[in-house]
């Protein structure tokens, strides 16, 4: 399959296009200087990129620069929300544009700050967003666009993805809390840690696009852990006994990927009911035993 993906050289855009790779796709990357570009296209002869700024500015242009491909993943985090809306607007352009002559999937990818606090088991099929928190509210719009633009030849996916470990801030929080000798947290609740492996995410990406899925997808463990849970595995690898509550994560760990989070109350559980469902989805990471393992 030919895929245009946008967010290449972050965590997870960096994990789906070496993923996609050793499946045998083809990539064409939006990378921001020559030198990433020159970096991507060192992995593979099936990996290609344009200079692309996705910015307030430029956004639009994506409906004529993502054309022709057999599948979309956008994988970019924009702090603005205009930038992201004209992104959104400008990729669907792109998918309808290829529609007309054949299939494409379009996949969005979101976040579960969506769900914000509610109780219980969550999956796909009783899915809340009215508690969103406020950040995340524009990404629900968002996702209804990118659905229900869904026609025969255009299947629109939305990725609610939950913390990535692996390769993220996950383990810097983790060496952080070793470096200070204490367990460095933002809340004093206990509320659930959503969690997935950036492999097992990656295998996520591939599979909605090989599959030609449609609608709402959680990418999440099945089993996720407390927040005090993941105080005693941290300070039992680490050999660390303090725990320290702060105002600022970001201050000690440079690009939070989701931490700033743990100053929020999440009472719910996270079940990824459609991937394991219909396509039997099995995991071969699991936060716990990550930990356990974890070398500093």
């Amino acid at each position: 399959m030919r895929v245009f993906l946008t967010g290449a050289t972050g965590c997870v855009g960096s994990s789906v296009l070496n993923n996609l790779l050793s499946h045998g796709h083809e990539i064409t990357c939006t990378v921001r200087s020559e030198e990433k570009g020159q970096a991507i296209a060192s992995k593979s002869d099936r990996a290609h990129y344009v200079l692309f700024d996705i910015d307030v500015n430029n956004a639009h242009q994506l409906g004529e620069v993502a054309a022709g491909y057999d599948a979309i993943i956008h994988c970019v985090y924009q702090r603005s929300s205009e930038a992201e809306d004209i992104t959104i607007d400008a990729l669907i352009r792109a998918a309808k544009k290829t529609a007309e002559t054949k299939p494409i999937t379009l996949v969005y990818t979101s976040d579960f700050g969506l769900n914000g606090n509610t109780t219980g088991i969550i999956d796909e099929d009783h899915d809340d967003t009215s508690h969103s928190f406020p950040f995340s509210v524009a990404r629900a719009l968002r996702e209804r666009k990118v659905i229900n633009a869904s026609t025969e030849n255009l299947h629109g996916v939305a990725l609610r993805v939950s913390w990535v470990y692996g390769n993220s801030s996950v383990d810097k929080w983790i060496r952080a809390c070793k470096s200070e000798n204490k367990i460095l947290v933002a809340s004093q609740s206990n509320p659930q840690m959503p969690f997935i492996h950036h492999e097992d995410l990656a295998n996520m990406y591939r599979i909605l696009i090989e599959k030609r899925a449609y609608g709402l997808f959680f990418a999440v463990e099945p089993e996720s852990l407390t927040l005090h849970d993941m105080i005693a595995k941290v300070s039992a690898v680490g050999n660390i006994q303090e725990v320290e509550k702060v105002d600022n994560l970001r201050a000690h760990i440079s690009g939070p990927y989701g931490f700033f989070l743990l100053g929020h109350t999440i009472d719910q559980q996270f079940y990824p009911k459609r991937f394991i469902e219909l396509y039997d989805f099995h995991f071969a990471h699991k936060i716990s035993d990550w930990i356990s393992s974890f070398n500093f």
